[in-house]
Protein backbone atom coordinates (compact mmCIF):
# COMPACT_ATOMS: atom_id res chain seq x y z
CA UNK A 1 0.00 0.00 0.00
CA UNK A 2 2.58 2.74 0.92
CA UNK A 3 4.71 1.70 -2.01
CA UNK A 4 1.52 2.10 -4.64
CA UNK A 5 0.32 5.38 -2.95
CA UNK A 6 4.37 6.59 -2.92
CA UNK A 7 4.39 5.97 -6.47
CA UNK A 8 1.61 8.50 -7.13
CA UNK A 9 3.07 11.65 -6.80
CA UNK A 10 5.72 10.83 -8.91
CA UNK A 11 3.18 9.26 -11.64
CA UNK A 12 1.12 12.52 -11.51
CA UNK A 13 4.22 14.99 -12.16
CA UNK A 14 4.93 12.26 -15.76
CA UNK A 15 1.49 12.69 -16.40
CA UNK A 16 1.22 16.23 -16.43
CA UNK A 17 3.70 16.44 -19.06
CA UNK A 18 0.90 14.97 -21.41
CA UNK A 19 -2.40 15.97 -19.62
CA UNK A 20 -3.55 18.93 -17.53
CA UNK A 21 -4.40 18.97 -13.76
CA UNK A 22 -7.81 18.41 -13.69
CA UNK A 23 -8.07 15.89 -16.71
CA UNK A 24 -5.17 13.68 -15.23
CA UNK A 25 -7.71 13.68 -11.96
CA UNK A 26 -11.23 13.15 -14.32
CA UNK A 27 -10.02 10.27 -16.28
CA UNK A 28 -8.28 8.47 -13.32
CA UNK A 29 -11.34 8.85 -11.33
CA UNK A 30 -14.00 7.58 -14.11
CA UNK A 31 -11.05 4.53 -15.05
CA UNK A 32 -11.37 3.74 -11.38
CA UNK A 33 -15.03 4.08 -10.49
CA UNK A 34 -15.67 1.96 -14.11
CA UNK A 35 -13.64 -1.06 -13.28
CA UNK A 36 -15.27 -0.90 -9.38
CA UNK A 37 -18.33 -0.28 -10.79
CA UNK A 38 -18.25 -4.07 -12.47
CA UNK A 39 -16.82 -5.60 -9.68
CA UNK A 40 -19.30 -4.36 -7.41
CA UNK A 41 -21.98 -5.00 -9.64
CA UNK A 42 -20.84 -8.74 -9.72
CA UNK A 43 -21.12 -9.25 -6.27
CA UNK A 44 -24.33 -11.44 -5.36
CA UNK A 45 -23.88 -9.94 -2.01
CA UNK A 46 -23.86 -6.35 -3.24
CA UNK A 47 -25.84 -3.69 -0.84
CA UNK A 48 -28.66 -1.59 -1.51
CA UNK A 49 -28.17 1.86 -2.36
CA UNK A 50 -30.78 4.45 -0.79
CA UNK A 51 -31.26 8.48 -1.32
CA UNK A 52 -29.93 9.23 1.86
CA UNK A 53 -26.78 7.36 1.28
CA UNK A 54 -26.23 8.76 -2.03
CA UNK A 55 -26.50 12.10 -0.75
CA UNK A 56 -23.88 11.15 1.83
CA UNK A 57 -21.74 9.44 -0.37
CA UNK A 58 -21.85 12.26 -3.01
CA UNK A 59 -20.80 14.38 -0.64
CA UNK A 60 -17.72 12.39 0.62
CA UNK A 61 -16.87 12.35 -3.27
CA UNK A 62 -16.75 15.83 -3.71
CA UNK A 63 -14.40 16.48 -0.82
CA UNK A 64 -12.45 13.20 -1.16
CA UNK A 65 -11.62 13.41 -4.63
CA UNK A 66 -12.82 16.21 -6.89
CA UNK A 67 -11.45 18.76 -3.79
CA UNK A 68 -8.72 17.20 -2.58
CA UNK A 69 -7.26 16.36 -5.82
CA UNK A 70 -8.24 19.55 -7.30
CA UNK A 71 -5.84 21.13 -4.80
CA UNK A 72 -3.13 18.41 -4.95
CA UNK A 73 -2.86 17.66 -9.14
CA UNK A 74 -2.72 21.78 -9.20
CA UNK A 75 -0.85 21.61 -6.49
CA UNK A 76 2.36 18.85 -7.59
CA UNK A 77 2.27 21.15 -10.97
CA UNK A 78 3.94 23.75 -9.00
CA UNK A 79 6.24 21.66 -6.17
CA UNK A 80 8.51 19.07 -6.73
CA UNK A 81 6.47 15.34 -6.05
CA UNK A 82 9.01 15.22 -3.02
CA UNK A 83 7.69 18.30 -1.40
CA UNK A 84 3.90 17.22 -1.94
CA UNK A 85 4.22 13.57 -0.47
CA UNK A 86 5.91 15.08 2.47
CA UNK A 87 3.36 17.92 2.74
CA UNK A 88 0.04 15.39 2.50
CA UNK A 89 1.56 13.56 5.17
CA UNK A 90 0.09 15.50 7.38
CA UNK A 91 -3.73 14.48 6.59
CA UNK A 92 -3.44 12.72 10.20
CA UNK A 93 -2.25 16.02 11.90
CA UNK A 94 -5.31 17.47 10.29
CA UNK A 95 -7.42 14.50 11.47
CA UNK A 96 -6.14 15.04 15.05
CA UNK A 97 -6.82 18.61 15.06
CA UNK A 98 -10.11 18.18 13.84
CA UNK A 99 -10.70 15.37 15.81
CA UNK A 100 -9.83 17.31 19.36
CA UNK A 101 -11.69 20.89 18.26
CA UNK A 102 -14.90 18.59 17.97
CA UNK A 103 -14.00 16.84 21.00
CA UNK A 104 -14.71 13.63 19.10
CA UNK A 105 -11.25 11.88 20.99
CA UNK A 106 -8.66 13.21 24.17
CA UNK A 107 -5.51 14.26 22.74
CA UNK A 108 -2.39 13.30 24.83
CA UNK A 109 0.44 15.49 25.57
CA UNK A 110 2.97 13.53 22.81
CA UNK A 111 0.31 13.88 20.66
CA UNK A 112 0.29 17.64 20.57
CA UNK A 113 4.29 17.98 20.73
CA UNK A 114 3.85 15.77 17.32
CA UNK A 115 1.12 18.46 16.07
CA UNK A 116 3.92 20.98 16.59
CA UNK A 117 6.77 19.50 15.74
CA UNK A 118 4.77 18.65 12.31
CA UNK A 119 3.21 22.42 11.60
CA UNK A 120 7.10 23.29 12.61
CA UNK A 121 8.54 21.54 9.91
CA UNK A 122 5.79 22.31 7.47
CA UNK A 123 5.83 26.16 7.81
CA UNK A 124 9.80 25.71 7.17
CA UNK A 125 8.89 23.19 4.18
CA UNK A 126 6.55 26.31 2.78
CA UNK A 127 8.95 28.84 3.33
CA UNK A 128 11.42 27.48 1.54
CA UNK A 129 9.11 27.23 -1.67
CA UNK A 130 8.55 30.39 -1.39
CA UNK A 131 12.36 31.05 -2.03
CA UNK A 132 12.16 28.17 -5.26
CA UNK A 133 14.08 26.00 -2.96
CA UNK A 134 14.52 22.75 -5.22
CA UNK A 135 12.32 23.73 -7.32
CA UNK A 136 8.97 24.04 -5.18
CA UNK A 137 6.76 27.63 -5.29
CA UNK A 138 4.94 28.54 -2.16
CA UNK A 139 1.69 28.70 -4.41
CA UNK A 140 2.66 24.99 -5.50
CA UNK A 141 3.07 23.89 -1.55
CA UNK A 142 -0.16 25.78 -0.62
CA UNK A 143 -2.55 24.38 -2.64
CA UNK A 144 -0.93 20.52 -1.56
CA UNK A 145 -1.32 21.93 1.96
CA UNK A 146 -5.37 22.86 0.83
CA UNK A 147 -5.75 19.59 -0.36
CA UNK A 148 -4.05 17.49 2.83
CA UNK A 149 -6.62 19.52 4.66
CA UNK A 150 -9.15 18.41 2.35
CA UNK A 151 -8.33 14.76 3.26
CA UNK A 152 -8.63 14.98 6.51
CA UNK A 153 -12.21 16.31 6.42
CA UNK A 154 -12.92 13.72 4.28
CA UNK A 155 -11.65 11.21 6.82
CA UNK A 156 -13.54 12.76 9.93
CA UNK A 157 -16.66 12.70 7.71
CA UNK A 158 -16.51 9.08 6.17
CA UNK A 159 -15.81 7.15 9.54
CA UNK A 160 -19.48 6.46 10.37
CA UNK A 161 -20.42 5.42 6.75
CA UNK A 162 -17.18 2.80 6.32
CA UNK A 163 -17.78 0.99 10.09
CA UNK A 164 -21.34 0.47 8.07
CA UNK A 165 -20.69 -0.18 4.58
CA UNK A 166 -18.06 -2.21 2.56
CA UNK A 167 -14.93 -0.36 1.76
CA UNK A 168 -15.77 -1.87 -2.33
CA UNK A 169 -19.13 -0.17 -2.07
CA UNK A 170 -17.90 3.82 -0.61
CA UNK A 171 -14.71 3.68 -3.01
CA UNK A 172 -17.02 2.67 -5.81
CA UNK A 173 -19.57 5.37 -5.48
CA UNK A 174 -16.47 7.77 -4.31
CA UNK A 175 -15.04 7.84 -7.73
CA UNK A 176 -18.28 7.93 -9.73
CA UNK A 177 -18.72 11.00 -8.01
CA UNK A 178 -15.72 12.50 -7.86
CA UNK A 179 -15.41 12.30 -11.48
CA UNK A 180 -19.18 13.57 -11.51
CA UNK A 181 -18.17 16.69 -10.05
CA UNK A 182 -14.88 17.35 -11.72
CA UNK A 183 -15.86 17.18 -15.24
CA UNK A 184 -17.57 20.66 -15.43
CA UNK A 185 -14.24 21.86 -13.93
CA UNK A 186 -12.16 20.14 -16.41
CA UNK A 187 -14.68 21.62 -18.94
CA UNK A 188 -13.86 25.10 -17.99
CA UNK A 189 -9.95 23.68 -17.50
CA UNK A 190 -10.06 22.89 -20.96
CA UNK A 191 -11.38 26.52 -22.38
CA UNK A 192 -9.16 28.16 -20.63
CA UNK A 193 -5.69 26.27 -21.12
CA UNK A 194 -6.67 23.96 -23.95
CA UNK A 195 -6.03 20.24 -24.00
CA UNK A 196 -2.65 18.69 -25.44
CA UNK A 197 -1.94 15.88 -27.27
CA UNK A 198 -0.81 12.72 -24.35
CA UNK A 199 2.74 11.10 -24.43
CA UNK A 200 2.80 7.39 -24.11
CA UNK A 201 4.58 8.45 -21.11
CA UNK A 202 1.62 10.10 -19.44
CA UNK A 203 -0.95 7.44 -20.30
CA UNK A 204 0.79 5.19 -18.79
CA UNK A 205 1.30 7.36 -15.51
CA UNK A 206 -2.70 7.46 -15.62
CA UNK A 207 -3.23 4.37 -15.87
CA UNK A 208 -0.74 3.86 -13.05
CA UNK A 209 -2.73 6.31 -10.81
CA UNK A 210 -6.26 4.90 -11.89
CA UNK A 211 -5.26 1.35 -10.99
CA UNK A 212 -2.65 1.15 -8.55
CA UNK A 213 -3.82 4.36 -6.74
CA UNK A 214 -7.49 4.32 -6.58
CA UNK A 215 -8.50 0.86 -6.59
CA UNK A 216 -5.13 -1.68 -5.33
CA UNK A 217 -3.87 0.76 -2.82
CA UNK A 218 -7.25 1.47 -1.55
CA UNK A 219 -7.73 -2.17 -1.53
CA UNK A 220 -4.50 -3.20 0.02
CA UNK A 221 -5.44 -0.42 2.37
CA UNK A 222 -8.83 -2.08 3.96
CA UNK A 223 -8.28 -5.14 3.53
CA UNK A 224 -4.87 -4.81 5.53
CA UNK A 225 -6.99 -2.45 8.36
CA UNK A 226 -8.84 -6.19 8.93
CA UNK A 227 -6.09 -8.02 10.53
CA UNK A 228 -3.47 -4.97 11.13
CA UNK A 229 -4.11 -2.28 14.46
CA UNK A 230 -5.25 1.38 12.81
CA UNK A 231 -2.26 2.45 14.81
CA UNK A 232 0.66 0.29 13.54
CA UNK A 233 -1.22 0.84 9.84
CA UNK A 234 -0.57 4.66 10.48
CA UNK A 235 2.72 3.64 10.95
CA UNK A 236 2.94 1.80 7.73
CA UNK A 237 1.53 4.93 6.04
CA UNK A 238 4.35 7.20 7.62
CA UNK A 239 6.58 5.40 4.48
CA UNK A 240 4.77 7.03 1.59
CA UNK A 241 6.75 10.21 1.80
CA UNK A 242 9.94 8.50 2.07
CA UNK A 243 8.98 6.39 -0.64
CA UNK A 244 8.24 9.09 -3.04
CA UNK A 245 11.40 10.94 -2.48
CA UNK A 246 12.70 7.71 -3.17
CA UNK A 247 10.94 7.27 -6.20
CA UNK A 248 11.07 10.92 -6.94
CA UNK A 249 15.11 10.82 -6.73
CA UNK A 250 15.54 7.35 -8.87
CA UNK A 251 12.96 8.77 -11.76
CA UNK A 252 12.58 12.38 -11.71
CA UNK A 253 16.47 13.13 -10.51
CA UNK A 254 14.52 15.16 -7.75
CA UNK A 255 16.78 16.29 -4.87
CA UNK A 256 16.26 17.23 -1.66
CA UNK A 257 18.14 20.61 -0.42
CA UNK A 258 19.81 20.14 3.06
CA UNK A 259 16.87 23.03 4.52
CA UNK A 260 13.93 20.39 2.86
CA UNK A 261 15.57 17.21 4.54
CA UNK A 262 15.76 18.89 8.05
CA UNK A 263 11.94 20.13 7.31
CA UNK A 264 11.04 16.59 6.33
CA UNK A 265 11.94 14.75 8.96
CA UNK A 266 10.64 17.38 11.52
CA UNK A 267 7.37 16.60 9.59
CA UNK A 268 7.67 12.87 9.51
CA UNK A 269 8.80 12.73 13.38
CA UNK A 270 5.72 15.01 13.98
CA UNK A 271 3.54 12.65 11.97
CA UNK A 272 5.01 9.86 14.04
CA UNK A 273 3.97 11.08 17.41
CA UNK A 274 1.29 12.49 17.13
CA UNK A 275 -0.17 8.67 15.72
CA UNK A 276 1.02 7.02 18.84
CA UNK A 277 -1.59 5.76 20.84
CA UNK A 278 -1.21 7.01 24.45
CA UNK A 279 -0.74 4.08 26.82
CA UNK A 280 -3.87 3.47 29.18
CA UNK A 281 -3.53 5.52 32.74
CA UNK A 282 -2.76 3.10 35.73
Amino acid sequence: MSVAFGGTFVATKVALRGFEPLLIALVRFTVAGGILWLVWRRRGDREAVTRRELGRLALLGFVSLTVYFTFENLGIAHTSASDAAILIATIPIFVLVLNALTARERTAATQWLGVLLSFGGVIALVELGAQGAGGTTLAGNLLVLAASLAGAVYTVMARRLLVTRSALFVTTFQNLFGALFMAPLVVVEAAVVGVRTPTTAAVSAVLYLALLGSIVAYLLLNYGLRFVPASRATAFANLVPVIAVAVAFAVLGERLTAGQAAASVVVVAGVFLANRTPAPAG
